[in-house]
């Protein structure tokens, strides 16, 4: 089953960089009251918004200080994440590691709510009603044996490009695009490496087989 990954985590953060105080974001109505560098306005770090943050706080056990926000400890920012999208999108029912990246990696950037309702849409399109989160995992483990991993991973990041497209906001849209590439290629380099850690005792496994067949029938 899907686990929080050093990759997974090294990925995140790489996206989103450190702080933010663009104007550009949506998160910049609701900004800290922190001052950094003589500036105010910051209201996003490493990719967690200030309102985030501050609602998560109690339940992941932290203190809203400015020190914990412009900082943003590994220990905090781990606990958001686990607590708040990958738990609440049952992440580790996922058999494929690959998937259940782009999965929370959805609900990290569209939020657990909105990466829900259009993921329900899209298994939809495809005549599968899901419910929930559990469902929704059930769906895609079914669908990756179906169809195979390497295809629905690409079928749902393809997915996740048409969403972000559909939001209209030309101004992030290269950003957005972008990501989901990159995420192409990290998920891409985690199937090639399950690949090799078993496709050699498939091949050598089949390779028996048809040398098995032959002397049978050679007799």
């Amino acid at each position: 089953m899907a686990q929080i990954t050093d990759a997974l985590i090294s990925y995140l953060q790489k996206s989103e960089g450190g702080l933010s105080r663009s104007t550009k974001d949506t998160a910049s109505s609701y900004p800290s009251p922190y001052v950094y560098n003589g500036q105010t306005g910051w209201h996003t770090n490493k990719g967690i918004t200030f309102k985030t943050f501050e609602s998560s706080a109690a339940g992941a056990g932290y203190s809203v200080t400015a020190d914990n926000f412009l900082k943003m400890p590994n220990e905090i920012w781990g606990k958001i994440l686990k607590m708040y999208y990958w738990d609440p999108m049952y992440c580790n029912l996922y058999e494929s590691q690959a998937i259940a990246n782009a999965v929370v990696d959805f609900a990290w950037a569209s939020g657990t709510g909105g990466s829900k309702k259009a993921l329900i849409k899209y298994l939809s399109k495809k005549g599968i009603k899901v419910d929930g989160a559990v469902s929704i995992a059930k769906a895609f483990n079914n669908l990756a044996k179906k169809d195979g991993e390497l295809q629905v991973f690409n079928d749902l990041i393809d997915e996740r490009k048409r969403y972000f497209l559909s939001l209209n906001q030309p101004a992030n849209e290269k950003g957005w695009l972008n990501r989901m590439e990159n995420l192409r290629k990290e998920g891409a380099i985690l199937l090639k490496d399950i690949v090799s850690s078993t496709g050699g005792k498939g091949l050598l496994i089949a390779a028996g087989l048809v040398v098995g067949i032959y002397l049978i029938y050679k007799k």
